[in-house]
């Protein structure tokens, strides 16, 4: 069975959000629990995202598992940003 489109869309733009929060956080200087709630978040979407696309019978097209993979490894280096400060 194939996953929702429009619920992989909406929880792919929230995890892009929070993404993009975190950035800013990170550019700001900020390494305390804002930083952390929201790189948490992220996280969630993303695992929410895998598990979905792993549904899939047909699974994810290449594309689509390139573009998690890389989300997958900004979100290591945020996580990594965090462990450090």
């Amino acid at each position: 069975m194939s996953p929702d489109p429009a619920y992989l869309a909406d929880v792919s733009s929230t995890m892009l959000a929070a993404m993009s929060e975190a950035r800013a956080l990170v550019n700001q200087g900020d390494t305390g629990a804002a930083l952390a709630e929201v790189v948490r978040h992220a996280r969630e979407l993303h695992d929410i995202l895998v598990d979905e696309l792993a549904q899939d019978s047909e699974g994810p097209p290449v594309y689509s598992d390139e573009v998690l993979v890389e989300m997958g490894h900004r979100l290591r280096t945020l996580e990594q940003y965090l462990r450090a400060h």
